[in-house]
């Protein structure tokens, strides 16, 4: 039985986690639904260049030597940047000659992502398989085609808002798979670098932001004004009262901690605005998140020390006070707490802070534009020398 060696070459981080798990699932996979007369052998490394060239031609450069030092027969790299074909959105693609493909994690959207991950997977490689000439001959009944498989994986659905679409014959690829609608893979790039981001694991960082925030709600409910406030107060006011300090929080961050990457000669606006636009969504998602854990913090605090008596007391509520008068209570002091807890974040370092908010892909971005800016100051200084010189 002949032996097919395919290598998975994965960006740091997220899409190295997904290679690792996908090591153990995939040579059955590809018995079941591409060739059932083969042995599979699947490995995994990690490459920085997959998760920071952003030209197809480097990667498949950089893929092709490191399939000849492992002397693997195919080739799956999975990226966690965007890839581009004019507006539309790429989820994977291509090269039949050099046998290697590509995956763009990010264009999966959220969970469940190493589901999706794998059928692709799947298609690239039959594709590859199909046309390499290391595939014996086989029967129909031995080869799999890609409809069948796309249907017995379960995952037909995710096909449909899919399309094939051959490439150009001076590109470096043959084909590739693309989101058919520019808006929904958007979208799902948007939400997908988010994802990989991981904002629920940030928390644990953020514990300076939470402590603030807390003590500050504290303080807050010590006065009666956020007692009376919240009785008067219609959930629509409260909404917006929450909206403006979750807003408010993430915009102090971003700009106190310089994480919204300027115009400057590196890099295409398209990549910038998706950057920016992500490192919004991933701070966001950090502070909703503080945001509910105080809220879950102070409303057992309330429920455990604040009998309604002392409620009403404080508000002149008539009657016994309904929990929903608690509800508002915390919802307002959490609020306040947040807007104040804004302040916390000039305490972490800005360099912690970016860690947590910035994909690999972005840090090197962020240091390749901070050499690049200190390098055109240098010259800039250079040159005043020299004017000056020529005086």
């Amino acid at each position: 039985m002949a032996t097919i060696r395919v290598g998975l070459i994965s960006a740091p981080n997220f899409p190295a986690e997904i290679a690792e798990k996908l090591c153990d699932e995939l040579p059955d996979i590809f018995v079941k639904y591409i060739d059932k007369e083969t042995s599979w052998k699947v490995e995994s490394t990690v490459d920085t260049l997959v998760g920071v060239a952003e030209e197809t031609k480097e990667v498949l450069d950089n893929a092709s030597n490191i399939k000849k030092d492992h002397n693997w027969d195919f080739v799956i790299c999975l990226t966690d940047l965007p890839i581009f074909m004019k507006k539309k959105i790429v989820v994977g693609n291509a090269s039949i000659k050099n046998k290697i493909g590509q995956v763009s994690v990010p264009a999966f959207g959220v969970m469940p992502m190493r589901k999706r991950i794998r059928v692709i997977i799947v298609e690239l490689m039959k594709e590859l398989y199909r046309n390499s000439e290391r595939q014996p001959t086989r029967d129909d009944q031995t080869l799999v085609n890609g409809k069948d498989a796309a249907k017995n994986i379960g995952k037909q659905f995710y096909f449909s808002r899919v399309r094939r679409v051959e490439a150009a014959e001076d590109d470096e690829l043959d084909f590739r798979y693309i989101v058919r609608s520019a808006f929904i893979g958007y979208v799902r790039i948007l939400f997908g670098m988010t994802f990989a981001n991981r904002p629920w694991a940030a928390l644990l960082s953020f514990k300076k932001l939470v402590m603030l925030s807390f003590a500050s709600g504290a303080y807050i409910s010590i006065f009666p004004n956020p007692w009376v406030l919240s009785v008067e107060y219609s959930p629509v006011r409260l909404s917006i009262l929450s909206l403006l300090s979750i807003f408010g929080m993430v915009v102090w961050i971003i700009l106190t901690h310089n994480l919204w990457e300027k115009p400057s000669q590196h890099g295409k606006k398209r990549w910038r605005n998706l950057y920016n636009r992500t490192t919004f969504l991933t701070l966001t998602s950090i502070v909703v998140l503080n945001y509910l854990v105080l809220f879950s913090m102070f409303l057992a605090g309330m429920a455990l020390l604040v009998p309604p008596e002392l409620f009403q007391l404080r508000t002149s509520v008539e009657g016994m006070p309904s929990f929903i008068y608690y509800i508002k209570l915390v919802w307002l002091i959490t609020s306040c707490g947040t807007l104040a807890g804004a302040i916390g974040t000039g305490l972490e370092s800005e360099e912690r802070i970016r860690n947590v908010t910035y994909s690999f892909r972005q840090q090197q971005r962020y240091y390749e534009i901070g050499e690049e800016e200190d390098k055109n100051e240098k010259q800039d200084e250079e040159t005043e020398v020299e004017k000056r010189c020529s005086r």
